[in-house]
């Protein structure tokens, strides 16, 4: 696409940062960055429905972060440049938020959760200081939460795990100007069909899916599952109609062969960025080492 008939959204994150936008672009050549680069560019036509988008919807959005066009552009692309649903999408996500309280979720106590071994970690960042989320299944017992009657709150924690992390890569994208998703790694070591995958816990996994494919487009760029069992394959039959295409074209999923999974992480991960379990030298705030020390 030439820069003439195209609209960059570089200039959306702040004036100074398109002084280093040279740099930005040697910088993505080299790590072949090509999911930044296809979210910040928009045709002549796709900038106008954006401007019209955003005019929509001025006076309905009550974040300042909500209103600035790398935030808008991913409900609009994830609507297929459809303003009356991405319209609909957008004010539906507002409504869930307002009922949910998802501005005061993170200052919930969620040590129950975490006490219960279902931890996750956002310390971690890719090649390109993009951060990413690393879920140990080892220690979770889904199936334990979703008898003691915690389920609803089991897919409360889950959704703001998701939320923290999408608020991550909002808040990485202003400050520096050169990222607009993330990546999320999943260990299935330890998972099982009557722990992770009992029929009690399904509701509220496909709750989850649905959820995140709902409130949060175009926040990751790979979902990466490694130690996956036989067994997983059943799961993810059952979760891929729920998200979107591009969702699952971003779905990376490895067996146990570590040798395997390990050469494909190390394209996008540092060893020290990664915890052991996953062949790497990190140990997370929080990680107990003795658990995840491979």
């Amino acid at each position: 696409m030439h820069i003439s008939n195209s609209w960059r959204i570089i200039k959306m994150f702040s004036n100074s940062k398109i002084l280093n936008f040279a740099t930005f672009i040697i910088l993505i050549n080299l790590v072949g960055a090509a999911v930044f680069e296809k979210d910040v560019n928009l045709t002549m036509d796709q900038k106008a429905l954006l401007d019209k988008f955003k005019i929509r919807m001025a006076d309905k959005l009550p974040h300042e972060y909500m209103q600035k066009e790398i935030y808008l552009v991913k409900w609009l692309r994830s609507s297929n440049f459809n303003l009356d649903q991405a319209e609909e999408r957008l004010l539906k996500n507002l409504e869930w938020r307002k009922e949910q309280n998802m501005d005061t979720i993170h200052s919930e106590d969620w040590s129950d959760m975490w006490g219960a071994d279902f931890r996750y970690f956002t310390e971690g960042r890719d090649k390109l200081g993009r951060p990413f989320m690393v879920v140990e299944m080892l220690t979770a017992d889904p199936r334990k939460i979703v008898l003691q009657g915690n389920g609803d709150r089991l897919v409360r924690y889950v959704d703001k795990a998701i939320d923290e992390a999408c608020q991550l890569v909002q808040e990485l994208g202003e400050k520096y100007g050169n990222m607009t998703r993330g990546n999320a790694i999943t260990n299935l070591d330890g998972f099982s069909l009557i722990k992770h995958g009992c029929i009690r816990c399904l509701p509220f996994l496909i709750r989850n899916v649905v959820s995140f494919s709902q409130h949060w487009p175009e926040c990751v760029d790979k979902m990466i599952f490694v130690n996956a069992p036989t067994e997983i394959e059943q799961i993810l039959t059952l979760a891929r109609p729920l998200v979107s295409e591009e969702t699952r074209e971003n779905m990376f999923v490895y067996g146990t062969n570590k040798k395997v999974w390990m050469e494909a992480l190390r394209q996008d991960f540092d060893l020290d960025q990664l915890p052991p379990s996953l062949g790497g030298t990190k140990i997370y705030k929080g990680m107990d080492k003795e658990n995840f020390d491979y």
